[in-house]
């Protein structure tokens, strides 16, 4: 079993991968922004990277910031913006956001600030498990947790979940993680002490077009990022998930530790 700090490093990895730009000079119509959490290390890099070229090949350029910052949600919102001006986001025709628990953090409140004009379909990755890990590691893990990733992580097992309204210009979906990741697993009582782990869409306090359930946890995501691709591309396509997508939530109860 590995120590605890360990754990929580492994888990809340930031600051060892850097930001993804397209290699090209030539700029596609799209652009798909991805905004990572607290579980971007390199090897999630990697698996972005390995998308870029899947997405190119759509004619998508895609793009990864590395904007979350110690200090917390203020800093982390004006790198995020910093990052979408720098890389003349706005230029394109349409742009796509793939927002991870972090990102949705970020983004969400971001739209009050900024139009987006060009913001085509946003794409939520939600998790009713993961999404208890910044209270779960600042109470189990509170200084290893300070240590590491700072203020941000206190602020957000803070705060509350900030959706985008009903009726925008652009598509919403959800794709909703079913899987614990080791965190949840090691600390399964804590995490349901929190309260029902219910998986349904309609409980993750978000308006969408569309939402389906995928068989991995939030570490899983993260590399594994390219057997999302298809699913992805038919939202950015159709504003909907394929039809062969599982619409099943599963059991609201947290799988036994092996």
């Amino acid at each position: 079993m590995k120590q605890p700090w360990i754990l929580v490093a492994a888990l809340f990895l930031v600051g060892c991968a850097g930001a993804v730009r397209p290699a090209q000079s030539h700029r596609n119509a799209d652009a798909i922004l991805i905004l990572p959490g607290f579980g971007y290390d390199r090897a999630a890099q990697e698996s972005f990277e390995n998308a870029a070229q899947a997405f190119s090949a759509e004619g998508i350029d895609l793009y990864v910031p590395d904007y979350l910052r110690r200090s917390g949600f203020q800093d982390t919102r004006e790198a995020f913006l910093e990052f979408y001006d720098r890389e003349r986001l706005s230029e394109y025709e349409r742009l796509h956001v793939f927002a991870f628990i972090a990102g949705a953090w970020t983004f969400n409140p971001s739209l009050d600030k900024r139009p987006f004009e060009n913001l085509s379909t946003v794409i939520y990755d939600r998790s009713p498990l993961q999404e208890r890990a910044p209270r779960l590691a600042t109470e189990e893990l509170h200084f290893p947790t300070w240590l590491l990733f700072g203020q941000l992580v206190f602020q957000m097992a803070d705060s509350a979940y900030q959706p985008v309204e009903a009726g925008q210009r652009f598509k919403v979906g959800i794709l909703v993680e079913t899987k614990p990741t080791a965190l949840i697993e090691r600390y399964r009582e804590t995490a349901l002490s929190y309260g029902t782990v219910d998986f349904s869409c309609d409980q993750l306090n978000q308006n969408y077009d569309d939402c389906i359930f995928v068989p991995l946890n939030h570490d899983e995501i993260y590399v594994r990022f390219s057997e999302l691709l298809p699913e992805l591309l038919q939202f950015i396509r159709e504003g909907k998930f394929s039809g062969g997508a599982n619409r099943q939530p599963p059991a609201n109860i947290v799988p036994a530790v092996p």
